[in-house]
């Protein structure tokens, strides 16, 4: 059993990400937007509501890694404050945590969240921009997902990450060293060679 968070600024594809890893580790997938609709049908977004979210999904996660379940994360993780206490529910049951960044370019992410229909998400363009604005750099060690091409090629990407977790991969779960400088395992987009 192991942890995996995947963050990223709305639109970048990050629940597809979520999704695909949590359905190749039959994992458990936990998502800040079901939570918070499960718990507020119709949110607000205040901060109390926020605190309210995160604190159930950080438990959720806790319970699903103490009954032996892979957990997928699926949230912005904008903060090094939530990355961190995702590593410190890790470390409270005992298991590796994998921080995964995806991606895309603006103009793509604009593109995908004006095509949206019936998502659980709310966050619209304008909400993408605030968070690009406070979205605190990656200093910890994470795979970054580029997810500027189809969904073809997130999942062979998806796939290459797993590989790396095999016995013999070249992954190590990541630690929390804020301002050592950034380190990542990027998979650029497959050129069908290797």
């Amino acid at each position: 059993m192991e942890l995996f968070c995947v963050a990223g600024l709305p639109g970048c594809g990050k629940s597809v990400v979520a999704g695909l890893l949590a359905e190749r580790l039959h994992g458990l997938l936990l998502r800040t937007d079901a939570i918070r609709k499960e718990l507020f049908p119709v949110p607000d977004y205040s901060p109390a509501e926020s605190i309210h979210t995160y604190t159930e999904f950080y438990r959720r996660a806790r319970e699903g890694l103490a009954g032996g379940r892979a957990v997928v994360m699926d949230a912005t993780f904008y903060s090094h404050a939530s990355r961190e206490e995702a590593a410190a529910v890790a470390r409270q049951v005992g298991v590796a945590w994998w921080l995964l960044l995806v991606t895309a370019p603006e103009e793509i992410v604009q593109e995908r969240i004006a095509q949206r229909t019936n998502d659980i998400s709310d966050a619209d363009f304008r909400v993408y921009l605030e968070m690009k604005a406070i979205f605190e750099p990656m200093t910890e060690i994470h795979t970054e997902i580029d997810n500027r091409d189809g969904l073809e090629e997130l999942r062979a990407q998806v796939d290459r990450f797993l590989e790396t977790l095999k016995p013999g991969g070249n992954c190590s779960p990541p630690s929390i060293s804020p301002g050592v400088g950034e380190e990542s395992l990027h998979f650029p987009p497959w050129n069908g060679e290797g």
